[in-house]
């Protein structure tokens, strides 16, 4: 029976073409991005291939404002300023790499890293902010139980890169490799 679901579930996002790898990138963390480099049999230098770097500052105030016309609140930066230190604003966001608007890891509409797609894309159209009413999943009533379970791995492993990228005061390209390479081998492919 779940089989028989998740056969529906790939019928359906074939028929919506894809939409929610097109547009702006989850949040990727650093486990994500081991599992997805040792998947492609790459090493953590390999990760300016794939994968997209601002300070919180620089994707709050620039990226999204000038590529997908959002506003990030006042409040909302303030709120995770509180949650995550005064050097929130400073540490590295990390977005899968986008070729025009459509992720890299998509062709013909198909995820060609499937097996270790990002948390947050497992857990769609379910949203650490609430859920995706535009994704037809949604739209048909589809039971989400399991994207449930990995919208809670994925707050889990979200809250861990935070704590590890606030010890570690990851700022830059090269503090990000150092902390990629340090975990390497404590993060296994699902």
């Amino acid at each position: 029976m779940v089989q028989k679901e998740r056969e529906e579930i790939v019928k359906i996002c074939e028929e919506c073409g894809a939409r929610c790898c097109k547009g702006p990138s989850p949040n990727i963390t650093i486990f994500d991005i081991v599992r997805i480099l040792k998947y492609l049999n790459k090493k953590p230098r390999d990760v300016v291939q794939y994968f997209e770097y601002y300070t919180h500052e620089e994707y709050i105030t620039k990226i999204l404002p000038r590529n997908y016309n959002v506003a990030i609140s006042y409040e909302t930066v303030r709120e995770l300023e509180r949650k995550f230190g005064k050097y929130f604003k400073y540490m590295l966001i990390i977005k899968l790499r986008k070729i025009d608007s459509d992720c890299i890891f998509l062709k013909n509409n198909r995820c060609t890293i499937y097996p270790v797609r990002p948390m947050a894309c497992r857990a769609y159209p379910l949203k650490i902010s609430g859920i995706d009413d535009s994704c037809l999943l949604v739209k048909y009533g589809i039971d989400l139980s399991f994207e449930r379970r990995w919208l809670l791995e994925y707050i889990k492993e979200i809250n861990i890169h935070y704590n590890i990228f606030m010890n570690y005061e990851v700022f830059n390209l090269e503090k990000l490799i150092e902390i990629l390479e340090r975990f390497w081998n404590e993060v296994s492919i699902l």
